[in-house]
């Protein structure tokens, strides 16, 4: 809890400033690569998390991994970040600033599990469904969940949308036992 606080007063830092240098789309594509990298690398993450490593290491590390690869203030910030020995919670800042971004544009994150994997196509006309059900923007993640057996179940917030296969054999069975008692 006490990472994701520390998390949230970065973040709202770094947002204020890329917003007053006009730099928010530039920042928020540089930390979708820096997740990228930390979920596709055991060896990065564990560098990052490390009590063992000296702070200087690690900005010195990172410098050279990221100094051609992102802004220069997303550069400053994660040097900032290791010279405060807060480089730890890289992994909650990067989340916690693209959600922020997200939220003070309107857009909503939607969880969206089909049964198989879904054309373009057809993960746009879900996308489009479910914005015209919240009145919102949204930043879909698609997922596959083969126990869904067919349709989709959408989580947005706090919302669930369950068009799911499954579901809807599970309300016509409820309607088929009221209906077999009703007789």
């Amino acid at each position: 809890m006490i990472s994701q606080k520390a998390a949230r007063r970065y973040t709202t830092a770094l947002y204020s400033i890329a917003e007053e240098l006009n730099l928010v789309d530039s920042v928020k594509k540089d930390f979708e690569d820096i997740k990228k990298s930390i979920d596709g690398s055991r060896e990065l993450k564990l560098f990052i998390e490390s009590p063992i490593i000296s702070s200087d290491k690690k900005a010195s590390i990172i410098n050279t991994l990221f100094e051609k690869k992102v802004t220069d203030l997303t550069l400053k910030f994660l040097l900032l970040l290791c010279e405060k020995n807060r480089i730890n919670i890289l992994y909650n800042i990067s989340n916690d600033l693209l959600k922020l971004v997200n939220q003070m544009r309107g857009i909503v994150d939607a969880k969206v599990t089909t049964a198989i994997e879904i054309s373009d196509k057809e993960k746009n006309s879900i996308a489009s469904k479910l914005k015209q059900y919240t009145g919102k923007e949204i930043d879909p993640d698609f997922r596959v969940d083969k126990t869904i057996k067919g349709g989709f179940i959408a989580q947005i917030e706090d919302k669930i949308i369950d068009a799911s296969l499954q579901r809807q054999l599970e309300l016509l069975m409820d309607k088929l036992v009221q209906g077999s008692f009703n007789n």
